[in-house]
């Protein structure tokens, strides 16, 4: 399943996204309309086993839908408590900060809230000294509680994978010394289009990845290039602190990201970013400035 949240932001439905066929467009199963106590994709739902509710839901013969078409989507998963991301997951982008490879992963922070969906405006500092570029990350979505899970069984604990881009304010991020702030401002974590489930997306261990501006790619690897899997990072935060429903947890980039570059490729109001990753689903953002 693809689950998706539309409409405005701040007020979205969660739904079912349906690829469409036979030239019909897609459609967005309402979820509401069909389980009046599903409210959301966030913890309730996940700790409630919703997603085995939606199996069962997609066999009803008359689903409420609608067109897809011009439907705003917001960030797939609502509210999460936890927003971790992996620092230094792949050779070359550890390569182009100038560090070797990290014998464990290294942990950050973003704020949960800075999460926006498909289509939305990526707000950044006005003026020429703005130094802005992102990231394109796989993301998951825990879907119960998880403690010191076992690498081989780890996989089990996710719900879901999407898109992240995981944008970032390089120069703050050198001013403060650490990463949290200049990664952490409203509009600075783009997600979606929508949450892919591992039963549909099968093994997310070797997707292809890429990350273009206004066209030009940056960034192209595969998953499979990560220092640390999928398993091996959720085994080694749960050795130390539990995950919980609707949690998320981004993996990291890989080289080539726009401020390494020379001459800089920044995110500057007007340009289109897109991240895409295969078998998910590719996430497109304008960039506009911040109020």
């Amino acid at each position: 399943m693809k689950l998706v949240r539309y409409g405005e932001a701040g007020n979205e439905r969660p739904g079912i996204w349906l690829d469409g066929a036979d030239g019909e467009g897609a459609r967005i199963v309402d979820v509401r309309g069909m389980v009046f106590d599903i409210q959301d994709y966030d913890a309730r739902f996940w700790r409630c086993g919703g997603l085995a509710r939606l199996r069962g839901l997609l066999g009803e013969p008359r689903l409420k839908t609608v067109a897809a078409d011009g439907v705003r989507l917001g960030p797939p998963v609502a509210c999460p408590g936890q927003l971790l991301c992996v620092g230094k997951n792949y050779r070359e982008h550890a390569a182009e900060f100038g560090g070797g490879l990290p014998e464990e992963p290294v942990w950050f922070a973003k704020n949960p809230r800075c999460l926006i969906g498909a289509g939305d405006a990526i707000p950044v500092p006005a003026g020429e000294g703005a130094c802005v570029d992102g990231e394109v990350e796989l993301a998951l979505v825990v879907a119960q509680r998880a403690w010191r899970l076992v690498e081989d069984e780890a996989l089990s604990a996710v719900g879901g994978y999407m898109v992240f881009n995981d944008v970032t304010d390089r120069a703050l991020q050198r001013a403060r010394g650490q990463w949290f702030m200049g990664k952490s401002a409203d509009g600075f974590g783009p997600c979606g289009p929508w949450l892919v489930t591992p039963d549909e997306l099968g093994d997310a261990g070797d997707l292809p990845l890429s990350h273009r501006v206004d066209g030009t790619e940056l960034q192209r690897a595969r998953t499979s290039e990560m220092v640390f899997s999928v398993a091996r990072l959720l085994a080694d935060i749960t050795s130390v602190m539990a995950l919980e429903p609707g949690d998320v947890v981004s993996t990291g980039t890989p080289g080539g990201i726009g401020s390494a570059r020379t001459p800089p490729v920044l995110y500057r109001p007007g340009c289109t970013v897109e991240c895409e990753i295969g078998g998910i689903g590719a996430l497109r953002n304008t960039v506009g400035v911040r109020p």
